[in-house]
């Protein structure tokens, strides 16, 4: 039991320990100029700090105000509070100095770099260049651009207030501290009389060689203290106790306790006035917070006909005004009165993302965390679909500029999640805009934007594949990085740099995709290499299909490896170049129960034995405005086995032993303005095209040569 009420005496010990001392000045961080030491405490006790990390008390020195620690480097300051219950902290902190007179601000950094306080005149303006950031009070900072800023002349207030700078280019902070003072300074007159007034009510007559007489009473020498009704005016006289004929009256008139007024400026400032007896005025004994000094009625202090409060654009404030009353110059009371002005906007919501780039393959899934107790706005743009796609766009692009995140709605914690989905088949932009609110305070806007894109894949020969995610700024570097992507979804668009080099083997597509030529590109073979189309559509744009160049022959292959096989699918190639290489028997493209179609394209199949550049069975075939050749012992172009075919304005040649354009097999459709040629050496009973009795090909405006 003894234990556990030594531990509850530990935890409620430690509580208080910290409760009675606040280090304004320094806080740890790395700062471009020296640190003074500010403390706020509650007005008991002393405070002693040393910089060596001995004991304060016994080696350090005595705080008795704010004081400039002149070291550079590391620094550890050691502070303690005696009192009741000893209290102690330790601050370590880091100065690298750096004046920035080389900088458009150094005029300003100057003004305070030696020293490390500035001093400001309420009503004046202090200038922050723009091209610093400010943050007023203790952390968690609240960076706003620099700007002119003010306190109310009004504001009768000496404060310490702690300023941090910051150059987001550079990274440097600097941190001073701000004193302010009252505009005008008020007025020290006081009025010598043989009576104090303590708590409005209660008079004590401190001089026994006078008699006194209050109102209609009769004249005495009081030995007690007397209360008073404050809220009538009352009349005091006194007399000295020698009668002499020309001995004075003296008199002094009480009036009624006035009422204190409160009132706010333009500027948010606070103004405290008093409604009744024009012949009062105002003192400050304190501001209530840890940083004013303190202060006695029986001190000689200024006398205010009103008394304001304000700070800073960025800054808040907070605590209890004791106001001291007088009239005449003579002290008649103080009250207490609370006060808070907030003029400190939230910091900057903090937006997080789970796509490490400015590309995403995925939706993305943004979290919003808002300054806590505060309220928190947010927006999100349209998706704005990116046409362009050969472009490679930063958050800066001028493109970006017109799409709107504006229209604001409020969350329903200071915090929010959401997920961020594509559109359609193309990328699409996504620009969310977010700032906190607390009172009439608007922070700084947050944003945060990003392209989705799990349509558009990215290839380069040059790119580094241990980094490659398929996006513009890491575009895939090997074939097998570009496949497994195509198959992970319904559509994809390859778009492509350089040669894409396929391998040797079997590659399938099993979803529809497009590759498209971004700079130079080429689909490159490998000797065996095929790819094979399964229940999907592949187009190919402006290629260069060809073997690998320069390949060693490694490989023995059976058989016919087509580079291209299409099993219910279909193949558009459009503007191509097409080389297609074998050693014995070679066939471009293998189709079943799909659709080819080719278009401004030049192509050429060669092999020693047998070259073909499409073979299909029941399958629609296309091919218009393009020149294609074979070459081989036997050379045959297209043969298909049941389909429909159409050929508009080719030239097609055949070269080798003996060879055919076409051969159809039950196969209907129409051929038009094509130039058939040949060059065989055994071209007796040759026909450029062979149709069975069950095919329907209509020909028209055809020519022929060498058959």
């Amino acid at each position: 039991m003894k234990k556990l009420i030594f531990l509850l005496l530990s935890i409620f010990f430690s509580t208080a320990v910290f409760a009675n001392l606040k280090v304004i000045s320094p806080i740890e961080g790395t700062f471009a100029n020296r640190q003074m030491l500010v403390l706020e405490t509650d007005g008991t006790g002393e405070c002693y700090y040393s910089l060596n990390g001995s004991d304060p008390e016994t080696f350090g020195f005595a705080y008795d105000g704010p004081v400039l620690i002149d070291l550079d480097g590391p620094v550890e300051i050691r502070i303690a509070k005696t009192g009741t219950y000893k209290e102690e902290t330790l601050v370590k902190y880091t100065v690298i100095p750096d004046n920035a007179l080389t900088t458009a601000y150094g005029t300003f950094i100057s003004s305070f770099f030696d020293t490390g306080i500035l001093n400001y005149t309420a009503g004046s303006v202090l200038a922050v260049p723009e091209q610093l950031k400010f943050s007023f009070g203790l952390p968690p900072d609240s960076f706003l651009q620099g700007r002119d800023l003010s306190i109310s002349q009004s504001s009768v207030l000496t404060r310490f207030i702690p300023c941090t700078l910051l150059d987001e280019a550079s990274g440097k902070k600097w941190r001073f501290i701000i004193k302010t003072f009252p505009q005008t300074a008020g007025l020290y007159s006081r009025r010598d009389v043989p009576f104090v007034i303590t708590d409005w009510n209660t008079i004590t007559f401190t001089n026994d060689n006078y008699i006194y007489k209050i109102d209609s009473e009769y004249w005495e020498l009081p030995k007690n203290s007397i209360t008073l009704d404050r809220s009538v005016s009352h009349m005091i006289r006194w007399q000295n106790l020698e009668y002499d004929a020309g001995n004075p009256i003296d008199f002094f008139v009480l009036p009624p306790m006035p009422e204190l007024k409160q009132s706010t400026d333009d500027k948010g400032g606070l103004i405290f006035t008093l409604e009744g007896d024009a012949s009062y005025s105002m003192s400050l004994l304190s501001a209530g917070d840890g940083t004013s000094d303190l202060v006695t009625p029986s001190q000689y202090q200024e006398l205010f006909p009103q008394i304001g409060v304000d700070t800073f654009y960025g800054d808040s404030i907070s605590g209890k005004l004791e106001i001291g009353f007088y009239t005449n110059s003579v002290y008649q009371g103080k009250l207490e009165v609370p006060y808070s002005i907030n003029k400190r906007p939230p910091s900057v919501p903090i937006i997080t993302s789970n796509s490490p780039t400015f590309y995403s393959r995925e939706p993305v899934a943004l979290t919003i965390k808002g300054e806590s107790m505060s309220e928190l706005y947010y927006a999100v743009s349209q998706p704005y679909t990116i046409q362009s796609l050969s472009e490679t766009y930063s958050e800066s692009s001028d493109l970006f500029a017109s799409v709107k995140a504006d229209n604001f709605v409020k969350a329903d914690s200071s915090s929010l999640s959401m997920v961020l989905a594509p559109e359609g088949n193309g990328a699409v932009y996504y620009k969310v805009a977010a700032f906190s609110k607390n009172e009439k305070n608007v922070g700084a806007i947050a944003t945060y934007s990003v392209i989705i894109d799990q349509y558009n894949y990215y290839y380069n020969s040059f790119a580094d594949p241990s980094i490659s995610d398929g996006t513009a700024l890491r575009p895939y570097a090997t074939f097998e990085q570009c496949l497994e992507a195509i198959n992970k979804g319904r559509y994809a668009c390859l778009r492509v740099k350089g040669p894409l080099k396929v391998p040797t083997g079997l590659h399938y597509i099993l979803s529809n995709c497009i590759f498209q030529n971004e700079d130079d590109a080429s689909l490159e073979f490998e000797k065996g290499a095929s790819l094979v189309v399964k229940n999907s559509n592949l187009a190919l744009e402006n290629f260069t299909v060809c073997p690998v160049s320069n390949a060693k022959n490694l490989y023995k292959i059976e058989g016919i490896v087509p580079y291209f096989k299409l099993e219910d699918s279909v193949l558009d190639i459009n503007n191509c170049q097409i080389a297609a290489l074998f050693d014995t028997n070679g066939l471009f493209t293998e189709a079943i129960r799909s659709s080819v179609n080719v278009n401004g394209t030049i192509a050429s199949v060669a092999s020693s034995v047998y070259a073909s550049f499409i073979s299909g069975v029941k399958t629609n075939i296309s091919i218009k405005n393009s020149s294609i050749n074979a070459t081989a012992a036997t050379s045959v172009i297209v043969s298909l086995n049941q389909g429909d075919v159409l050929f508009n304005n080719n030239s097609f040649k055949v070269s080798g032993e003996k060879g055919r354009v076409a051969e159809f097999f039950a196969v209907n459709g129409s051929l038009l303005s094509n130039s058939f040629k040949a060059n065989l050496r055994n071209s007796s009973n040759a026909a450029p095209v062979y149709t069975d009795k069950k095919s329907n090909i209509t020909q028209s405006n055809e020519e022929s040569y060498g058959f």
